[in-house]
């Protein structure tokens, strides 16, 4: 299901990075919202949550805290400051805006995470 040219709405296993990240990861949704576009569920600005929905990005070449060793390599540690912005606010998927392959996330650690894919394939 399409948005506008060049964006898609977001379902559980769309990739996304961080730009201060090392690896992709998918988002992951737990329960459906009840909304699908091609068999999968559709997240919504709510689907920020670390650990349910969003997971480490690998090692963290922005601001995250070193373990307290004189390591050169920090892990990532994602610490989500606001919902996701530039959402679908016209399209609410169980009350809150839709998400679509447009949307951002602000890391406290200086990083934007953002979909490199839509999960729809």
């Amino acid at each position: 299901m399409k948005v506008e040219q060049g964006t898609a709405y977001v379902v559980r296993g769309a990739s996304m990075i961080c730009n201060k990240g090392t690896e992709i990861k998918r988002i992951n949704l737990s329960v459906s919202h009840g909304v699908y576009s091609n068999g999968q569920p559709i997240m919504n600005e709510n689907d920020n949550l670390v650990g349910q929905n969003i997971s480490s990005f690998g090692a963290c070449r922005g601001n995250c805290p070193s373990s307290g060793s004189n390591e050169k390599i920090k892990k990532c540690q994602v610490m989500i400051l606001k919902k996701w912005m530039n959402v679908k606010n016209d399209t609410l998927i169980e009350g809150a805006p839709a998400l679509t392959t447009a949307s951002i996330l602000i890391c406290a650690y200086g990083g934007v995470i953002k979909f490199i894919t839509d999960g729809q394939d």
